[in-house]
């Protein structure tokens, strides 16, 4: 195919779009439409690749598939193990979170595993290195199952195209449906997955399967038809919020469409037959690789929002892509594509280990410690036992009717002691049945996920809201009798000021009724990064993020609103001095707020007097 010198420039306009959307340029808020524009381009070119082989005679399905892997897998299998190793020297809490984005991205199905665990616009999202390689992803399992789709259509193709490219647009119908029907109720869903995102590059092809149509019409329209598109994707770049609409929905349409006539209409402007654009649509694909993993280790290290910085690490992405570009992209690898796929499955193969092995075998047993923490403490068998979760916590994903409530019951001959709140109610479990021994005390924990225990509590979850009905309007009027006090603690800080005086008031008049001793558990400290990670940094790099310190100031005035709304009922232990982390590296705090069992048995005696 002829050098396009239209799509070297979508391919930099989408670029730079990307990169200044995500380090944060006011008037690129809307820049990951970039990667929509991205998307058209495959689809066209993918479309022309496989049309043109059916009308020749000549497409071989494993030569494309070869094809593919010498130009995509290369650059992104050493970029993403270069910040393997920066982030195992620099940031060694985030090892083993790392590699699980390495397997995920070595063998392209990130998008499936990032929308398992998170959404793209997240708050945490941005501290994944490998978010993005999402698109990447999408796109390789696009190249995977297209072909074989208009395989089967190969023969229509050949002897009744208007018939064939029915069949195309009902396929762009049925995927762009799929994406509306799935927006409305998961919309991480359709952001991520494959054939919510197909319609987008399929209509790339349409460009292609039209392109001998529109070549009657004169230069001027064209010209003028165009310049349109580009503004339309220019305004699109500038003006979309993240914040305030759906992506994709039925407003992608315009920038998809709008790149897809550019593609279709295929002039030669002098804007577009630039050295400079040329050269920026050359290093695209490098220049989005390795953009992303730059911008998240700046804001590890506290410069994402410093002017100066940020052309700094811009400069280190474009120095890395060119090098990527001149020393990885361009090498021909036609004759070694086995060579590259079976690095590609070494490569996964090690990182998948790795992230099963215990980091006591790749750190010192301190380092160990924290970056078992971070990563793995939620889900190991002490944490387990630590919020007593197969047994009494309520966690976000069940349903009450799932949910053997013969699990919180009285014990007449025992005092009982109601344990209740969200998890950081449960992170007391194992502290408490220390606290309170099983001969003299029925501890019954009331603990679920992410929401304030009242009746009709504001949650995402269905689930714990349902289990909180139930304890207050059948379980609590009906044993109220038999129960000596109730212990109520919660994530405060998560909420406004009114939020928290509404919930709190709640529970006073709700108690009070029945006459029963309620205390609350104080605040606890919460971090903008996961606790080990910022321990490390300061320690090791005197960096304390600054983020940290707003987040100090609101949980100190959450504990001084509690303070002058409960008084004596009001545990105050947000500044009791403890040891934050143990001569073995165990810290007090897992994740950005939550106690580990080190931690809540740092509060044990404290707790003790007051409770008792």
């Amino acid at each position: 195919m002829k050098f396009r010198n239209d799509i070297s420039f979508l391919r930099a306009i989408s670029v730079i779009a990307v990169l200044l959307y995500h380090f944060k340029f006011f008037f690129f808020k809307g820049g990951f439409v970039g990667v929509d524009i991205f998307f058209v381009i495959s689809g066209y070119l993918m479309t022309r690749i496989i049309l043109s082989g059916f009308k020749n005679d000549n497409f071989n399905l494993l030569d494309f598939y070869k094809k593919r892997v010498v130009r995509i897998f290369p650059a992104l299998l050493v970029m993403i193990t270069f910040f393997a190793v920066v982030i195992y020297f620099l940031l060694p809490t985030m090892f083993s979170t790392y590699l699980k984005s390495y397997f995920s991205s070595s063998l392209f199905f990130s998008n499936i595993y990032y929308y398992l665990n998170n959404g793209y616009f997240d708050q945490q999202s941005q501290f994944n290195f490998l978010l993005h390689t999402w698109s990447l992803s999408v796109e390789w399992q696009f190249y995977m199952i297209y072909p074989l789709i208009l395989l089967l259509f190969r023969h229509t193709y050949q002897s009744r195209k208007k018939v064939f490219i029915v069949y195309f647009c009902a396929l762009i119908g049925i995927s762009f449906a799929s994406m509306l029907i799935h927006s409305a109720y998961d919309k991480s869903y359709s952001f991520f997955i494959f054939y919510t995102r197909a319609w987008e590059m399929m209509i790339g092809g349409v460009a292609f399967l039209f392109e001998d149509k529109v070549k009657a019409i004169t230069f001027n329209t064209k010209l003028l038809v165009v310049s349109i598109c580009i503004v339309i994707l220019g305004v699109f770049i500038v003006t979309t919020n993240e914040h305030s609409i759906t992506w994709p929905s039925t407003l992608t349409i315009i920038p998809v469409v709008s790149t897809m006539v550019i593609l279709l209409l295929n002039i030669d402007l002098k804007i577009f037959n630039n050295k400079v654009i040329n050269f920026l649509g050359n290093i695209s694909y490098s220049l989005y690789l390795w953009h992303w993993p730059f911008y998240v280790l700046s804001i590890f290290f506290n410069v994402n929002e410093r002017f100066r910085y940020r052309i700094l690490f811009i400069a280190l992405s474009f120095v890395f892509a060119i090098v990527s570009y001149y020393f990885v992209e361009k090498r021909n690898y036609n004759k070694k594509y086995k060579l590259v796929l079976v690095s590609t499955v070494i490569l996964f193969a090690s990182s998948l280990i790795i992230t099963k092995v215990k980091p006591h075998y790749i750190f010192d047993n301190y380092k160990a410690n924290m970056a078992f923490a971070a990563t793995d403490y939620k889900y190991s068998p002490q944490a387990y036992k630590q919020y007593d979760l197969k047994n009494k916590h309520f966690s976000y994903n069940l349903s009450l009717k799932n949910y053997d409530l013969n699990k919180i019951k009285v014990l007449p001959q025992k005092k009982n002691i109601v344990l209740l709140g969200d998890s950081h109610a449960g992170m007391f479990s194992q502290t408490f049945h220390n606290i309170f021994p099983q001969d003299k005390y029925n501890l019954i924990q009331v603990t679920a996920d992410a929401t304030y225990p009242m009746i009709n509590s504001k949650t995402r979850y269905q689930g714990p809201k349902d289990f909180f009905n139930y304890f207050f309007q059948d379980f609590f009027p009906k044993n109220y009798s038999k129960i000596d006090m109730v212990v109520i603690n919660s994530n405060y800080a998560d909420y406004t000021k009114d939020e928290i005086s509404e919930s709190v008031e709640f529970t006073e008049n709700y108690f009070k009724k029945y006459n029963t001793k309620v205390l609350y558990i104080g605040q606890t400290s919460t971090f903008y990064l996961d606790f080990p990670t910022s321990y490390y940094l300061k320690n090791h790099f005197n960096i304390d993020h600054k983020n940290n310190r707003s987040i100090k100031e609101k949980d100190d005035k959450t504990n001084d609103l509690l303070i002058s709304k409960l008084g004596d009922k009001y545990i105050n232990i947000l500044h009791l001095k403890i040891k934050e982390v143990s001569n073995h590296g165990e810290p007090y705090i897992y994740d950005t707020g939550h106690l580990s069992y080190y931690g809540t048995e740092q509060y044990r005696s404290f707790l003790a007097n007051k409770l008792k």
